[in-house]
Order: structure tokens, then C-alpha cells, then sequence
């Protein structure tokens, strides 16, 4: 009979160990640091990540990830899948999720900006340009032009939207600006 007190203290003492283990990682699991020492490490991690973050938050962090990648092929001093994989791993090793998420989604919101800019711009100047009376040919082609416009200008408008209400939704400010770090050096 001694032994089942015993088999019960061990129990309370191993659950009680778990839930103070479990107590000392970070409660938001955005304040996760993410491992990205190494390719294998990063995967391992995004794949303990996925049990943590909601699906939204995980999308947002491949999201985030891509566009990280992408800036640094932007920035031309690194070419080739493995250097850019290296690269971004590099970046985003030892940062927390959030930090991830504030970096790659405010590049990606940068360019969105940048696009947007450019074809409300370019419809600006566009709407200034006049045909000669009886040339229909160019005055369909600026119609057909206006439209395409038109339907990529709605479309960055509603890819600025979606950005800045991720950014909103993981706790982050709608606007990065001026708080996004320059591009990697590498």
C-alpha cells in the first residue's frame, strides 16, 4: 500500500513540473523566438509553430517569410534559392515571431504602397491625354488602358487593405513606417 501514495505524489510532482515548464515559455505565442540557425531547424521550428499560432497568424508568418525573401533578392547582392534561404534565416533567426511578422509584412505593405502609388500616378496622367477627333483606334486603346488600370489599381488598393488588417490583427501596428529595418546588408 505504500507504494500507490507514493505513484500519485510522483504523478502531482511531474504535472506540477509540466505546468511550471509550460509556464515559463512565452504566453503570446507571437513572442516566440523562431530558430532559424540552420534550414532543418527552421522547418522543425515552423513545424512546432503551426500547434501554436492560429492558421491566419501561421499564413501570416509564410506571408511575412516571403517577403523577406523577396527583399532580399530586391536587393541584388544575393542570388540562388540556397543564399536567399540563407539570407532570410539569417534575418530571422533569434527574432521573435512578431518581430517576423512587423519585418516581412511591412516590406510586402511598402510595396503594395509603392504600387498603388504608381497606378494612381499613371491613371492621373493618363486621364490628361486626349485623342485626335475621329481616332478611335487610340481613343479605344486609352479606354482599354484606363480599365486595366483601373482593375490593378482596385486590386493594390484591396492588397493595402488586406496587409494593414493582418498587421491589425496580429497586434501590430496598421503602418509600419519608419520602424521597418533597412535592407539586409549581405
Amino acid at each position: 500500500m505504500g507504494g500507490v501514495p507514493r505513484m500519485g505524489c510522483r504523478l502531482l510532482v511531474s504535472a506540477l513540473l509540466g505546468l511550471l515548464v509550460a509556464g515559463c515559455g512565452p504566453n503570446d505565442p507571437l513572442e516566440a523566438k523562431v530558430d532559424a540557425s540552420d534550414y532543418t531547424s527552421f522547418t522543425m521550428w515552423r513545424s512546432r509553430a503551426s500547434g501554436r499560432l492560429t492558421p491566419e497568424q501561421l499564413g501570416d508568418f509564410d506571408h511575412a517569410v516571403q517577403a523577406i525573401k523577396i527583399r532580399i533578392m530586391s536587393v541584388g547582392q544575393t542570388t540562388g534559392s540556397e543564399a536567399i534561404d540563407g539570407a532570410m534565416l539569417g534575418l530571422v533567426d533569434g527574432k521573435t515571431v512578431r518581430e517576423v511578422l512587423r519585418t516581412g509584412l511591412g516590406w510586402e505593405l511598402q510595396l503594395a504602397e509603392a504600387e498603388r502609388a504608381t497606378l494612381e500616378d499613371s491613371l492621373r496622367k493618363n486621364a490628361l491625354m486626349r485623342t485626335r477627333p475621329g481616332d478611335t483606334a487610340s481613343a479605344n486603346y486609352l479606354s482599354d488602358l484606363h480599365d486595366r488600370q483601373t482593375a490593378r489599381f482596385e486590386a493594390a488598393t484591396q492588397e493595402v487593405a488586406r496587409i494593414r488588417a493582418r498587421l491589425a490583427a496580429d497586434g501590430l501596428p496598421d503602418n509600419p513606417a519608419g520602424r521597418i529595418p533597412p535592407p539586409p546588408h549581405l
